[in-house]
């Protein structure tokens, strides 16, 4: 694979980042949209490590971000929303 050659499933995966990210895109100027892009890859990267390796810390990040219940439920959804678009 040369350096312009990217996998599918890591082309897939861009494409969820984007796709999620589509609304702050939208209100941002275009030549910002590369490091927003590298800085929600960083933040997902940085939670999917906590998440792995501290859970515990994870969920206390996740209660003190979204302190209610109905924040938290529709972050979930978007998760599972995220990962099916990114892992299938």
């Amino acid at each position: 694979m040369d350096d312009t050659t990217v996998s599918p499933e890591w082309d897939r995966y861009g494409r969820a980042v984007i796709g999620s990210m589509l609304e702050v895109l939208e209100e941002a100027r275009e030549e910002h949209h590369p490091v927003l892009l590298e800085a929600a890859d960083y933040w997902l990267s940085l939670g999917l490590a906590i998440g792995l390796s501290r859970p515990s810390d994870a969920e206390r990040l996740l209660n003190l971000i979204e302190a209610e219940d109905a924040a938290r439920l529709e972050l979930q959804e978007d998760a599972a929303a995220f990962c099916e678009e990114a892992l299938s």
